[in-house]
């Protein structure tokens, strides 16, 4: 079903503000390639129901009051985060370490941080929730990608791109296409300073009721602290959070993605 034209260029509109946090009519009429006009018109509407602001001297638009708190809302009543979020603690407790709950968009093909629980003596992260995260980078993203199908992930790839962050980012297809192999093969993904300098992340993924991959959750620490720790008992611990966050959410083990599966 084709969606409704006015609602499409809502969404569009607010869809904008997600990697920019002011703009005016006319940037977003151009990013947006709708009149000026309409988004005029649009952002009037919003304004009036408190999801839009806008400042006074400079005439742009940022994000408001009333959609944080619809958007606080949903977050709340998150199956997947409400189920995530005691086993992050336990886990960053148990590791002295940051732990995050990424989730998979599969409609809009984002990977978007959920949830971190912070360590006190590590240096954490400046999350920014909701923001995507590079499933070419990041522990969590290769977790997610990695039991994907290869449509699925070629559109995400035409989407996201493969940015470079540091100069240990994959940046060439055939190499990312083998990091997600490893990844199937040993149930877990890595992040070896590939989104930070000095930073190691080890992230599993986590099915829900369908089978179907959703989220991925992930701890983090100190490069030189991470490759001082035996390898295999982080993702043990990892791999297990995150079966019991499945688990929890409706995943059947006997359920298996018939994808995964190698025939002989």
């Amino acid at each position: 079903m084709k969606p409704a034209t006015s609602i499409e260029k809502v969404c569009r509109i607010l869809n904008e503000f997600r990697d920019r946090p002011c703009m005016g009519v006319t940037d977003l009429a151009r990013r947006t390639d709708l009149l000026p006009s309409d988004v005029h018109r649009i952002l009037a509407s919003l304004k009036s129901f408190g999801f839009v602001e806008q400042n006074t001297e400079t005439k742009t638009y940022r994000l408001g009051v009333s959609l944080l708190k619809l958007g606080l809302t949903v977050f709340q009543r998150n199956e997947l985060n409400g189920a995530a979020r005691p086993h992050l603690v336990k886990l960053s407790q148990e590791l002295e370490s940051t732990a995050h709950l990424a989730i998979f968009d599969r409609n809009e093909l984002d990977i978007f941080l959920a949830e971190q629980i912070d360590y006190s003596r590590e240096i954490p992260f400046k999350a920014k929730f909701g923001a995507p995260t590079g499933a070419h980078c990041t522990a969590l993203g290769k977790a997610i990608m990695a039991d994907q199908d290869p449509e699925i992930i070629n559109r995400y790839l035409q989407k996201h791109g493969m940015k470079k962050t540091t100069h240990h980012t994959i940046t060439h297809m055939a190499e990312f296409r083998s990091a997600l192999a490893q990844t199937q093969a040993q149930g877990y993904g890595l992040d070896l300073e590939e989104y930070a300098e000095g930073a190691c992340c080890l992230g599993a993924s986590i099915r829900d009721w369908t089978g179907s991959t959703v989220g991925a959750i992930s701890i983090s620490m100190a490069a030189r602290r991470f490759y001082s720790l035996p390898e295999r008992d982080i993702a043990a611990m990892v791999k297990a959070t995150a079966a019991q966050v499945s688990l929890e959410i409706g995943f059947k083990p006997h359920i298996v993605d018939r994808s995964l599966v190698t025939h002989s």
